[in-house]
């Protein structure tokens, strides 16, 4: 019994100390993101499992190796069989963030979306889905993505960025009472918002051409 709780208690230690250095690699990223790139490196050999692997997916993106790493990240995390539901869809996330910076929009949707297969309803996940399907230019997705946003999480501030995404979706489909009413619900959020008065104005020559 005594040699079962030693084990017990040592299994407990190892998955302690593991979790310490996958939170001290992501933070040295910030700090010198080659170093950490090479560290992490060197971790996967020595075993490191996912974790490892996410830190150096992580340092390659800070490294602007943007679609590489996110390509790694992906990969890592459609592996990464042990770890909670939790971790993978934000390793889906950040995927999708890499591929978004990329600007490979088709991959960066399939990645947030697969990240939905894990944590359904996540708001972030679905912003992120509806970014991608408007920077590829698909119009109908975006604002079915940004809609599930939400109405997963309505809360003023995270609402933003769902707002404007579904309302730039909106002019693009011609919807342009639709993109009026999400324009103005955004600016009651953020009424100096640049990006929101650029919009305003593309709305109303989308209306002046239209009359």
């Amino acid at each position: 019994m005594l040699a079962l709780i030693a084990a017990a208690s040592l299994q407990v230690v190892v998955a302690n100390t593991a979790a310490d250095r996958h939170a001290q690699c992501l933070a040295s990223i910030s700090q010198n993101a080659e170093m950490a790139y090479e560290d992490a490196l060197a971790w996967t050999h020595q075993g490191g499992g996912w974790p490892a692997e996410h830190c150096v997916s992580l340092a390659l993106m800070a490294l602007d190796q943007h679609e590489y790493g996110a390509a790694r990240l992906r990969a890592n995390a459609e592996g990464a069989l042990s770890a909670t539901d939790a971790s993978r869809a934000i390793m889906f996330g950040q995927a999708g963030d890499g591929f978004l910076l990329a600007e490979a929009n088709t991959e960066a949707f399939a990645a947030f979306t697969r990240g939905l297969d894990f944590a359904p309803g996540d708001a972030g996940l679905h912003r992120g889905a509806a970014q991608a399907a408007l920077a590829d230019g698909d119009a109908e997705r975006a604002e079915q993505q940004a809609s599930a946003a939400l109405a997963s999480n309505p809360a003023t501030p995270e609402a933003l960025e769902a707002l404007r995404v579904r309302a730039q979706a909106r002019l693009q489909a011609g919807d342009l009472s639709g993109a009026q009413s999400d324009m103005e619900t955004a600016r009651e959020i953020a009424p100096e918002d640049i990006g929101l008065l650029l919009l305003r104005g593309q709305i109303n020559e989308a209306r002046r051409t239209a009359g």
